[in-house]
């Protein structure tokens, strides 16, 4: 009996270790490219070699930001079987509309959401061929992140959606520091935002700190093909535009903050 069990987990093994090669060379196949809008193609290749750790994305609405991150998660994972990422909002509540939503776009647009499974209590993915994770946090209680670790694996991947809705610079550097604790040293952190008017507010100031080991890409919505945005939303950009300009400039036609008193 004993061997029987022994025989069976053997199969088992066998059976993981044939997905996980069948699923890698899935994502080997996918051109990654394809899903990304130009404007972060350097930025891309720059993941990909590991030149920086840190990618600060200060960008206006239809800037295609989120989507790039989420593709560069999802597939990196798929890529890395001791990968996992963690998503922080600074609201829990507002997760699921938004990260959650949008890296489950990424898992379908790169046509591998049979390999994923996602849950909602806690929010998580799940990849299959392997049990690594994708988590979903928000920083309404910072204090609960010391606990948190991926089943397997490290948390390569960590993404701050809507940075400048953190208290400041303080508490994001707690944050890291819970996170990254005893997570080796190839972590890779995603600070995507919509730039707060004012150049001194602490997001605006912080992205600019030196850091030689981060690289900082500002983009709006002119920098991605106009078919991925759709008529509706170019028609109200150029209407806000006619409207109210400065508004247009700030939401939408983001270039740099304007200093201010």
């Amino acid at each position: 009996m004993y061997y029987d069990r022994l025989k069976s987990r053997v199969r088992a093994s066998n059976a993981a270790r044939r997905r996980q090669q069948e699923a890698k060379a899935l994502i080997d196949c996918i051109d990654v490219k394809q899903h990304i809008a130009p404007v972060y193609y350097p930025l891309h290749e720059d993941v990909k070699a590991g030149r920086h750790s840190t990618y600060n994305l200060p960008g206006g609405r239809g800037s295609c930001k989120s989507s790039f991150v989420s593709v560069e998660i999802v597939s990196g994972i798929m890529q890395d079987g001791e990968s996992n990422a963690i998503v922080f909002r600074a609201v829990g509540n507002t997760l699921r509309d938004s990260c959650y939503s949008q890296i489950g776009w990424a898992i379908d647009t790169l046509g591998v959401s049979h390999l994923w499974r996602g849950r909602v209590s806690p929010m998580s993915y799940t990849y299959l061929p392997t049990g690594q994770e994708i988590l979903f946090r928000g920083l309404d209680d910072a204090s609960k992140l010391k606990s948190i670790k991926p089943r397997r694996g490290t948390f390569r991947y960590i993404w701050l959606e809507e940075f400048s809705e953190l208290p400041g610079a303080n508490f994001t550097r707690n944050v890291m520091q819970s996170v990254l604790r005893g997570q080796g040293s190839s972590a890779i952190v995603f600070r995507s935002f919509n730039p707060p008017i004012s150049a001194n507010n602490w997001a605006n100031v912080f992205i600019q700190e030196p850091d030689e080991k981060a690289v900082t890409l500002l983009t709006n919505y002119t920098q991605v093909p106009p078919e991925w945005l759709g008529e509706a939303f170019l028609y109200e950009a150029e209407r806000l535009k006619a409207l109210n300009y400065k508004a247009y400039e700030h939401c939408l036609l983001y270039t740099s903050p304007s200093p201010r008193d």
